[in-house]
């Protein structure tokens, strides 16, 4: 008798569907493991999430695979997955789906192909009474080989061609068949070792090279090699590595093999094992003896551990204060106990050389786990950690899913990071408030550490929902370095700027030169200008697909959107007018490049610059080798966005400069005054990070008595905190409501604009739980090529305190907006705790 069973999909459904389970793939442990289902005319792949013994549905369909021989979810992350579906206001299959790594959850495609050739006078009938499927037709016509329909709805510039292939594969012009993604596997090489029979046995053995020596020498070298492999315990051996380490070919291992001298078998593959790096730490750093403050949060932590309290703490360290330090200890006690420790890192700080630490440091599997892997590696390190490798997993947003057993601590590094929102996908969750929730699921502690914790944070922790430590010196007795701002306005007046350098900050960089220190320059902006204006007729280039600039790349000699990716060729002359006189207005990164170039080409110490942004270090292993070259005196000077703001621990960068503090001063969002203090402090605390050297630090604004600029140059956190705290309760920002944005895009205008209205309109006026801001335009009102429509809520914490009214008041108005729009080429995405406003 068939099993019935509840799976979790991956579609925006918050429903459970129910299939039976044949006979031949019945299991006794069926919840938490996934399972390849057909839904309407594709297949999905879903997570069991309950079983049932009796179901009275009719015609319920079996699965068609079954992929694990045990749950892939325990209890903890399915409840962990179930609590993000309800929070953050998406399907369970949703959850489930991201808590995997790409390629784990293989489905159907549909693929498209021609069947039977249109004739001429056919195809002319077609384009005439049907265009949309003559533009089909030649799509198809100009592939050799079946395409997909998502290429084909790219190729249309159209997202619904449904009726188009329907008719079409009616009338037998095409064929749509449904094709399973590959799906990513563990990795198998050939490896060989000695026959067991020879190599126990010496007179076998002996008759056995004699007649190999005088026939073939090649195959007595590599039985040679075989034997001492297997003597020294290094048996099997992997076909790469004998081919290398004698230069034969595998066709002398076959003849072996077909002998019967040699046994072949395969060997799992960890795809990770083969990135080989010069490591960038050197130090142990667990003998190191800890500052009186380390010492104290570090027993505090411990403290916590041993007697199981699962309050969250947060460890506030200045920059330099040695944090990691303090993490190191506790994940060493954690292991000491027997258990396992997750520490997440935000992808934009996730640098080689932390990672390199901690490999230095721990004689354990330390599992890594970021977007900069390829699939197959990601696959491994999950495969690692799920088999229970692992003791230390190290990650970036994403880790926060990984199936770490007997898990004693999570730890989250530079907790107040954006990066750490997911604001791509559904679901668009939180990845520090996540691995609280785990932490609290999972009954351990969790630590968030930061030197300039996001107010939310700080907020719970004055407020006791969480624990407060401070570090409040810096380790080695180093001191904090000093700050000087330079206000650009005064030294444009008084003719003191070189380029976009003030003369002070370039008379430190001569001064750092002449000692071979370190020096850091930060543009949070890419690029050499946001901006290229003709100077003539003012035309000014965007973007065809999103309502943004066009940023000019030098380099390349191209102009590039940093939304969408769309790339044209920059020729220099005006398509308007004609004109060649264009004007670059602000800078980036390549120009800041090109400018210290042109101040130092004459100079004795003509500096060696490099440039860290997403353009230089795209790709694999381009940031490691940098950082490499910059701690070997290789590189003298680092000009980078916010790769270079945070996790870099160098102790010879005495001057760090921020060319512009404004950038993001002044973006429409209540959170920018608090990135832009959360930036400047960061930085400037890569100066002076050793006891040895004093550290300097220069600031150029327009605005340098801005709080955020001023507390930051004061280092003072808790100034800026109060601070803002009072404006985010006057306005009633978070951490004093839940921000919630419901993003409504489509290519038809006027179709988003209605129905963003309509669903504004169904929320009430009169709740003092929710303060509808109604529907907004954002800034970037256009994005690859579709039109975007907010309606921004307000969600007052102290009206509704587990956002329980919130949900009843959402699913009100989407039950009554599907009623009036139930087929909609709109797109709508919901962001809980929304860090987008633009």
């Amino acid at each position: 008798m068939n099993k019935f069973i509840k799976v979790a999909l991956p579609i925006p459904a918050q429903t459970l569907f129910t299939y039976s389970i044949p006979d031949e793939l019945e299991n006794d442990d069926l919840i938490g493991q996934r399972v390849l289902v057909p839904l309407l005319n594709r297949y999905l792949t879903g997570v069991v999430v309950d079983e049932v013994s009796k179901e009275d549905i009719k015609g319920i369909k079996n699965i068609k695979e079954l992929f694990d021989d045990k749950p892939i979810f325990n209890s903890p992350l399915l409840k962990l997955t179930k609590w993000i579906s309800e929070y953050y206001y998406c399907s369970w299959g949703d959850a489930l789906k991201a808590a995997l790594p790409v390629g784990m959850s293989p489905q159907s495609v549909m693929k498209v192909e021609i069947i039977k050739p249109l004739t001429f006078d056919e195809y002319e009938k077609i384009k005439k009474y049907a265009p949309k499927r003559a533009a089909l037709y030649n799509v198809l016509l100009n592939c050799s080989t079946p395409i997909t329909v998502d290429f084909l709805k790219k190729e249309l510039n159209s997202e619904n061609i449904s009726i188009q292939l329907e008719s079409m594969q009616f009338s037998g012009i095409i064929k749509c068949t449904n094709v399973i993604k590959k799906i990513v596997k563990e990795k198998f090489q050939k490896a060989y070792q000695i026959a067991s029979n020879i190599f126990y046995d010496e007179n076998l053995l002996r008759q056995v090279m004699d007649e190999l020596d005088k026939k073939s020498a090649k195959q007595s070298l590599i039985l040679s090699y075989l034997y001492l492999a297997k003597q020294n315990e290094e048996s099997p051996v992997l076909l790469s590595k004998i081919l290398l380490d004698t230069k034969t070919s595998s066709a002398i291992i076959n003849s072996l093999k077909n002998k019967g001298y040699v046994e072949e078998e395969l060997i799992r593959i960890d795809r990770n094992e083969n990135v080989q790096n010069e490591s960038l730490s050197e130090k142990n750093e667990l003998d190191i003896e800890l500052t009186e403050e380390q010492q104290n949060s570090t027993d505090f932590i411990i403290e916590k551990i041993s007697k199981n309290e699962i309050k969250p703490i947060l460890l506030y360290g200045v920059t330099g204060s040695g944090k990691t330090l303090v993490y190191m200890r506790v994940i060493d006690y954690v292991l000491k106990q027997g258990k396992t420790a997750l520490l997440l890192v935000p992808e934009i700080s996730l640098t080689p050389q932390l990672i390199d630490r901690f490999k230095h440091n721990f004689d354990v599997e330390i599992s890594v786990l970021h977007s900069k892997l390829s699939q197959g590696e990601r696959f491994d390190s999950w495969q690692n950690i799920y088999k229970g490798k692992s003791k230390i997993v190290i990650g970036a947003r994403s880790a926060v899913f990984a199936p770490i057993q007997n898990l004693g601590v999570i730890i989250v590094d530079e907790e107040h990071e954006t990066s750490y929102k997911q604001d791509e996908m559904q679901p668009r969750y939180q990845g520090r408030d996540v691995a609280v929730m785990r932490a609290k699921i999972e009954n351990i502690p969790i630590v968030l550490g930061s030197a300039t914790p996001s107010i939310e944070s700080m907020f719970n922790a004055n407020n006791g929902k969480y624990e407060l430590q401070k570090i409040e010196k810096r380790a080695d007795g180093a001191k904090l370095p000093a700050v000087s701002i330079i206000d650009i306005s005064i030294a444009k007046r008084k003719k003191k700027l070189q380029k976009s350098f003030s003369v002070d900050l370039v008379d430190a960089i001569k001064d750092c030169l002449e000692k071979k220190e370190g020096i850091i320059l930060f543009q949070n902006r890419r690029g050499f200008a946001p901006i290229v204006e003709c100077s003539d007729c003012g035309f000014i280039p965007t973007c065809r697909e999103c309502s943004v600039t066009l940023t000019y790349h030098i380099h390349k000699k191209q102009l590039r959107c940093h939304y969408c990716g769309l790339t044209e060729e920059f020729t220099g002359i005006c398509p308007i007018c004609g004109s060649v006189r264009y004007k670059e207005i602000g800078f980036g990164t390549q120009r800041i490049e090109l400018e210290l170039e042109e101040i130092f080409k004459d100079s004795v110490n003509k500096p060696k610059i490099a440039r860290v942004d997403l353009d230089t270090t795209s790709q694999k292993g381009s940031f490691r080798k940098i950082l490499k070259q910059f701690q070997e005196e290789e590189i003298d000077i680092m000009i980078g966005t916010q790769m270079v703001a945070k996790g870099l621990d160098f102790a010879r960068v005495t001057l760090v400069g921020v060319v512009n503090a404004d950038l993001q001063l002044f973006i429409p969002d209540f959170r920018s005054s608090e990135r832009t203090f959360q930036l400047i402090t960061q930085v400037a605390g890569r100066a002076g990070r050793s006891g040895e050297k004093k550290g300097n630090v220069f600031i150029q604004t327009y605005h340098p008595t801005n709080p955020a600029i001023d507390f930051a140059a004061q280092n003072d956190y808790f100034a800026f905190y109060q601070n803002e705290l009072k404006n985010r309760e006057n306005a009633l920002y978070p951490p004093f409501s839940r921000f919630v944005n419901i993003e409504f895009s489509s290519q038809n205008e006027d179709l988003v604009k209605e129905q963003a209205e309509f669903f504004a309109n169904l929320l009430p006026k009169n709740e003092k739980a929710i303060i509808s801001m109604g529907c907004v335009v954002p800034i970037v009102y256009k994005l690859r090529n579709h039109f975007r429509r907010f309606v921004i809520i307000k969600n007052i914490k102290k009206y509704d305190i587990n956002s329980k009214k919130l949900k009843i008041i959402l699913d009100y108005a989407f039950e009554e907006f599907k009623k009036k729009f139930k087929m909609s080429s709109v797109k709508i995405r919901i962001d809980i705790d929304s860090y987008s406003s633009i």
